[in-house]
């Protein structure tokens, strides 16, 4: 999905400064990686800002192991971008593929409560993008392609009678969302192969019934490192925690608040401008959902149905937009994931459609 950047609420705190302490220039000395939880040198570098160890100081202090790591991984680089798959006729498409006027409007500017009818078509939308994420799954491997994985998840969802919601979303030019590594979000698949450690965040929307799913994982492909693997377990435990205090009347403020104590727990940066949106027979719309402190006290409501999609980092959260106006990767080259449900709110709390 095409993911929104937004001013935080008014009345946010930030996260506090954690790791390495010691005033610039001074001499290294040993401490536990924060992102690797090994005895390592820390040392000043010039990132600006970090969250290996503490990214609210500027001048970062990154463990010398985890410094080694980026030195030795490549940043990510753009491959050749193939024709989009075809959409086979008789799939309906979202009205904002015939008129892309219909992206916004008053449909989705409104919260708005699902009938049961509603929630019925959305758990079916729900239950196909989770099998479409399962799909992907089984395709990771070193030598695939981003360009074959969204050929193979855009033929399974056509298979089933939905439609790829990215594909000529606001012009995106491919049906599916895959980010590698440091890219953050909004990865264009393309002909780059997927090399033995990398960490893919693969984002599938699709639209069934006439109403939206969305949902996204994030995989280490092939044999995994030590700090991917935690940095992937803590963003997956961070959605579980933010879905754990869903429920109707329960602040929305919560969500970031689930969020923020796993990510300054494991001393992680959280991308706190990216931001979950309600959903249904619109792609994005109201509430907002921050995955970071902050003071939104508006209260969940029962029927309603949005996302929630943590983006942690391990280093600085801080991002850039590549050229091609889409790719969204972090500022310093360290590595994010991203766990992403649809959720539904209940009578009883709260029911992950995705």
């Amino acid at each position: 999905m095409e993911q929104a950047f937004v001013q935080i609420p008014f009345g946010s705190r930030r996260i506090s400064a954690v790791g390495a302490t010691g005033s610039p220039g001074s001499a290294p000395r040993q401490e536990v990686c924060k992102a690797c939880r090994v005895s390592a040198w820390w040392l000043p570098v010039a990132l600006g800002s970090c969250g290996f160890g503490g990214y609210k100081s500027r001048v970062g202090r990154v463990p010398l192991k985890c410094l080694r790591a980026l030195s030795t991984r490549d940043p990510v680089k753009r491959g050749e971008i193939l024709p989009a798959q075809p959409v086979p006729e008789g799939i309906v498409a979202p009205p904002y593929v015939a008129d892309p006027d219909q992206v916004r409007g008053w449909w989705n500017s409104r919260i708005e409560r699902k009938t049961d009818r509603d929630v019925e078509a959305m758990k079916s939308a729900g239950q196909l993008a989770h099998a479409a994420l399962d799909l992907a799954a089984d395709l990771i491997r070193p030598g695939i392609t981003t360009e074959q994985m969204d050929k193979e998840i855009h033929t399974f969802i056509c298979d089933h009678g939905a439609y790829p919601s990215d594909l000529q979303y606001k012009g995106f030019p491919k049906s599916v969302m895959i980010s590698i590594n440091e890219v953050i979000c909004h990865g264009i698949p393309d002909c780059r192969e997927l090399e033995d450690g990398d960490l893919v965040n693969v984002d599938v929307t699709l639209y069934r019934h006439g109403f939206h799913a969305d949902t996204a994982r994030t995989w280490m492909c092939g044999q995994a490192d030590a700090a991917g693997e935690r940095l992937v377990a803590a963003t997956r435990e961070a959605l579980d925690a933010a879905v754990a205090v869903c429920g109707p009347g329960a602040p929305l403020k919560a969500i970031g608040d689930a969020v923020a104590d796993i990510a300054e727990r494991e001393s992680f940066g959280i991308v706190k401008t990216l931001v979950g949106h309600g959903i249904g027979e619109f792609f994005h719309g109201v509430p907002q959902i921050f995955h970071c402190r902050n003071s939104d006290n508006r209260k969940m409501q029962e029927g309603t149905t949005f996302t929630i999609e943590p983006v942690l980092t391990e280093g600085s959260p801080e991002w850039f937009t590549w050229e091609d106006g889409w790719t969204v990767a972090t500022s310093d080259g360290g590595r994010a994931a991203q766990f992403e449900h649809t959720v539904l709110i209940t009578a009883k709390g709260c029911e992950v459609l995705t």
